[in-house]
């Protein structure tokens, strides 16, 4: 089976490093070698008079054909140096790679993809990587919608998701072809006639008294002996590969029942087969089975402890009736103070935070901002913060009326309140920190995501409103950036990338003009640089666009950008060829109201803008 390594796993061996790593004399092996271009692929097979350990070493030497694969060059002067591969999690990395090869529209296409993007080509051409698993993976991937439609394009987004996707490939298939090598060293050759296995003296003692055992059957007995046979080799011995894709073994670990350490430490407490160190025989496949078995009422008897023990301790209290005094006194400790261990026994604190209704993030800014009290060194509350704390939570929410439509109303409101207060809350998180989310967390952009799809799902969002379309009076005005999770923007640290080293992002406003002929479009954006401060003006067309989501399949309604001039200082280009604005260039409208406006990307919904309307 051929042998495969993850893309960003792949390193440099020389060939001379046969004889240095592995002590095996330049007569041992037998290399058939590829040569294109000083790119070497060496295939060791191993002569005919080879014996078991050299053997061993040769498949040693097999387990690294991938990784010398394609791995050194050589430069002008004949000295090899390293390909430079980028890591699949390097996201910075991947984004300077797609902008070093994306076409003047900040796109690419699968001719590019498989061409000029070396790890992928190499891949390729090595056959590690087959041409139908690039076009299934090519053709998963959202593709940016073209104008004219005359050729498939992505964006870096989804540039990101294929390299990564093909790295997942080697990932999924490394570990199983790691085992089955392991299995084939584990297998000697056997030789001599066939025959019945044998089983000694004491096996069949151990085999007798699993049989008779109170808590196993004999039947139980004799089909662990069937499933011995079934998987053991020619000589009647198990290896740790084979015993690991024992269907008994692989279904409690693929259910999570049993773990990997749980595994390998009940192989190690086997005893071998004599003359072995890393195989087993009937004796000791059966006392492994004994051993599962127990770990298995072993667990079954804690698991009943533990909940005879613990369930008294985690009494919660509730109290929303109750003056936030009688809750202090509740759930305080020995030194009548309150931390975050303690408010884990509030019960309707908890019941909001798994309700969604007050986000973690929420509750620890609250906490800190309230000050501790004089006697704690852990910095927990006094009764006096406590009741602070419980103010400052209860007054995130609106009292709702009886009324029907005015409970809607207010649930509405409460949603855009928590999701403002939210990003207010992540800008002002720390001083130094860039404007609109450009040096955010991915744990801070996926509860904005959260936040984000609560309140696009509520009845006030005109985007969901099938009785009226958006119209372009309805989005016509001045609009300011509050908050963005695109890729782009955060790897350019602004919508042009012009921040100079010691300059900072200072905002964007994007101003749209409609009247009965024209569109017109205006980003400014301020750039933050002390004396050489400036500002860089967008200019170009608009558009509202009808189209269908390709993630729902549901009806959409997006703004189309045409950028045309990039104006700074004294300064101005045209703006088709600005790679930096692409991702603004295409945005469905996931929600709309007065004076709130999100966009998704459309061949990425992570990727989303919110902009708040300036009066």
């Amino acid at each position: 089976m051929k042998m495969r390594f993850p893309l960003p796993v792949l390193s440099i061996l020389y060939y001379s490093l046969t004889a240095a790593s592995f002590q095996l004399t330049s007569s041992f092996l037998t290399p058939a070698v590829t040569v294109q271009k000083n790119r070497a692929a060496f295939l060791f097979r191993p002569p005919s008079w080879a014996n078991s350990d050299d053997a061993t070493a040769f498949q040693l030497m097999r387990n690294k054909r991938h990784l010398m694969a394609g791995m050194t060059t050589s430069n002008d002067n004949g000295k090899d140096r390293a390909s430079s591969y980028v890591k699949a999690d390097d996201g910075d990395a991947l984004q300077s790679l797609f902008l070093k090869h994306c076409d003047r529209d900040g796109l690419m296409t699968k001719n590019v993809l498989q061409t000029e993007i070396s790890a992928i080509k190499e891949l390729l051409e090595y056959g590690d990587l087959l041409q139908e698993e690039l076009d299934d993976i090519w053709n998963a991937a959202p593709k940016f919608p073209d104008v004219d439609g005359t050729e498939k394009r992505i964006d870096v987004d989804s540039f990101i998701q294929i390299y990564r996707d093909i790295d997942d490939i080697f990932e999924d298939e490394d570990e199983e072809d790691e085992d089955e090598v392991d299995e084939e060293e584990d297998e000697p050759e056997y030789k001599g006639d066939d025959k019945k296995m044998d089983v000694d003296e004491d096996q069949e003692a151990l085999y007798e008294t699993i049989g008779t055992d109170e808590t196993t059957s004999s039947s139980n007995g004799e089909e662990l002996k069937q499933s011995f046979r079934a998987i053991c080799d020619k000589t009647g011995l198990i290896s740790k590969s084979a015993m690991k894709n024992w269907n008994e073994v692989k279904e409690l670990l693929r259910d999570e029942e049993l773990s990997e350490e749980e595994f390998n430490e009940l192989w190690e407490k086997t005893p071998k087969s004599p003359g072995t160190t890393d195989r087993i025989d009937l004796n000791g496949f059966l006392k492994f089975n004994i051993a599962l078995d127990e770990l298995f009422e072993y667990l079954d008897e804690g698991d009943d402890n533990d909940l005879d023990v613990t369930q008294p301790q985690v009494l919660m209290f509730y109290g929303d009736d109750l003056p936030p005094g009688v809750i202090f006194a509740e759930i305080a400790n020995q030194n009548a103070l309150v931390g975050m261990d303690e408010l884990k026994r509030w019960g309707d604190l908890q019941d909001m935070l798994r309700e969604g209704d007050l986000l973690p993030l929420e509750l620890q800014n609250i906490y800190e901002s309230i000050p501790k009290a004089k006697e704690s060194q852990d910095g927990k509350l006094d009764e006096e913060g406590f009741i602070r704390l419980y103010d400052e939570i209860y007054a995130l929410f609106e009292e709702v009326d009886e009324d029907e439509n005015e409970e809607t109303s207010t649930v509405t409101s409460s949603n855009k309140d928590r999701f403002l207060s939210l990003l207010d809350e992540l800008s002002s998180a720390g001083e130094g920190r860039l404007l609109c989310g450009l040096d955010g967390t991915d744990s801070e952009a996926q509860l904005v995501l959260e936040a984000a799809t609560a309140l696009e799902n509520d009845a006030s969002n005109m985007a969901n409103n099938s009785d009226r379309d958006i119209q372009t009076s309805d989005i016509a005005g001045e609009w300011e950036l509050l908050y963005t999770t695109s890729s782009t923007m955060k790897f350019h640290k602004s919508l042009s990338g012009l921040v100079p080293p010691n300059g900072k992002f200072g905002g964007l406003v994007q101003k749209l003009k409609a009247s009965k002929y024209l569109s017109d479009t205006e980003y400014l954006e301020k750039i933050n640089a002390g004396p050489a401060s400036f500002e860089v003006r967008v200019t170009g067309d608009w558009e509202l666009r009808s189209s269908v989501s390709l993630f729902t399949g549901s009806k959409s309604v997006c703004i189309n950008v045409v950028p045309d001039k990039v104006t700074y200082g004294l300064t101005s280009q045209k703006a088709d060829h600005w790679k930096s604005l692409g991702p603004m260039n295409l945005l469905d409208i996931s929600y709309l109201d007065e004076d709130l406006r999100i966009m998704r990307g459309t061949t990425s919904t992570e990727s989303i803008f919110v902009f708040k309307k300036i009066n």
